[in-house]
């Protein structure tokens, strides 16, 4: 940890040095306080508690898992002091009741049962120090900052989370330590580039497999001055993950994200996307492969309705990997195929989703259902199929409740596997 403060301290220090040499970093934003006290009084809390019932039916485990969990994530942020501002929060996570599952760490008789990736832990969530500056009129015209400098612990999600996310499904999220810089002075683009020299990983610190060292770099490039309501967006993630040399890859793709009004209130959705995928680093594998997206919709009056196809292609030995997604939303919410299958795989899905009121109860209900298609994309066959379904009402502002399942019917090597959820949330 210490050598990983003094890397990054280096890192930012000479940014910093750049930035004043240039004029820039002189330049408070118009809402910055003038004393550390006003900084502190400006902040807020981070409070958000989860508690959460998980049973899985898998039909390789003799017995059936069951775990209720409860995370507490709290900390603090501060206002701006001369355009910085600090974060820390820590989770802390605890089962209730008895230990009816394999938390990923484990150990006895709990490899009788399905995984449940919740263990316990009370760890250091995020830590960051941001500095955050205007670089053109429009900026201090609108009392904005459109550059901002972030050191330390920090969480990263870009686009949909396919490629780079925080896996917040989990009750302890997926962070990077690292240094991050977005950059909003062009029109209508936003520039992200991040250093990354640890991956914290939803297992926690107790686990063997709670972090990845790392060198790695995130490029990536948001413009919606096209057309309205229509998003590009290009990227380049080269991954160096020292625990994982075979995840070591650079990936380079783009992609094209927009809704377009028909009239008579309906509204076309549409979103494509292209990558392609090499071995990286230490990587001692051959990679060269691809990643196709292609999704239609249509929303009217609250209902969505989706077709969509996603191809990881794969060679017999390795398949196009994301590592760093938020896995849990794609290829099915019962997560048989975090890792991708050497063969790759093909995705055909169906979804659709209502969003209503229902008074008194809730002012936002979401009602969603999905359906998967699955089967290898290198050779012929079957990886079985899955639906998935979810309902989540929001009470009020600060608090949540909701209840999903999963039902993923196997083929070849991949047993069958029923997941069920209820859970409640409050976030402040």
């Amino acid at each position: 940890m210490n050598a990983m403060w003094v890397r990054m301290r280096r890192t930012a220090g000479a940014i910093l040095v750049v930035l004043g040499i240039a004029g820039i970093l002189p330049i408070p934003p118009a809402n910055a306080q003038t004393t550390l006290k006003g900084a502190l009084d400006a902040g807020l809390p981070i409070i958000d508690l989860r508690l959460r019932y998980e049973n899985v039916d898998q039909a390789n485990k003799s017995k059936n898992a069951g775990a209720l969990t409860m995370r507490a994530r709290l900390g603090y942020q501060t206002g701006q002091y001369f355009g910085f501002s600090a974060l820390a929060d820590f989770d802390f996570v605890q089962h209730l009741g008895p230990k009816h599952y394999f938390d990923s760490i484990g150990g006895g008789s709990s490899a009788q049962y399905p995984t449940i990736a919740d263990p316990d832990m009370a760890t250091l969530n995020r830590l960051q120090l941001t500095y955050a500056m205007r670089l053109t009129d429009t900026a201090a015209a609108n009392n904005l900052q459109d550059l901002r400098l972030s050191i330390g612990r920090q969480r990263i999600i870009f686009a949909d989370a396919r490629f780079i996310g925080n896996v917040g499904w989990r009750q302890h999220e997926q962070t990077y330590d690292g240094i991050s810089l977005v950059d909003t002075s062009l029109p209508a683009t936003t520039f992200t580039y991040a250093y990354i020299n640890r991956v914290n990983r939803v297992f926690g610190p107790g686990s063997p497999v709670g972090r990845y060292d790392s060198h790695s770099h995130f490029v990536n490039v948001v413009y919606g001055g096209l057309m309205p309501n229509l998003k590009l967006e290009g990227y380049a993630y080269l991954l160096d993950l020292r625990q994982a040399p075979t995840l070591s890859t650079a990936t380079y793709g783009a992609r094209g994200d927009g809704s377009f009004n028909l009239g008579d209130g309906f509204t076309a959705l549409l979103n494509g996307q292209y990558a392609h995928q090499d071995d990286y680093a230490k990587n001692p594998l051959n990679i060269n492969l691809s990643y196709y997206l292609g999704e239609a919709g249509l929303f009217y009056q609250g209902f969505t309705g989706l077709v969509g196809y996603e191809v990881l292609q794969g060679n017999g030995k390795m398949a196009f990997q994301t590592p760093l997604a938020t896995l849990h939303a794609f290829q099915g919410w019962a997560e048989t195929f975090l890792t991708k299958p050497p063969n790759g795989i093909k995705d055909l899905y169906v979804k659709g989703a209502y969003g209503f009121a229902a008074a008194p109860f809730s002012d936002k209900v979401t009602a969603t259902i999905v359906y998967h298609d699955f089967s290898p994309e290198h050779v012929g066959g079957t990886y079985g199929s899955e639906w998935d379904a979810m309902v989540e009402a929001q009470l009020d502002s600060n608090f949540m409740v909701g209840t999903a399942y999963a039902n993923y019917r196997g083929a070849g090597p991949f047993p069958d596997k029923a997941v069920f959820w209820l859970y409640a949330g409050y976030r402040y």
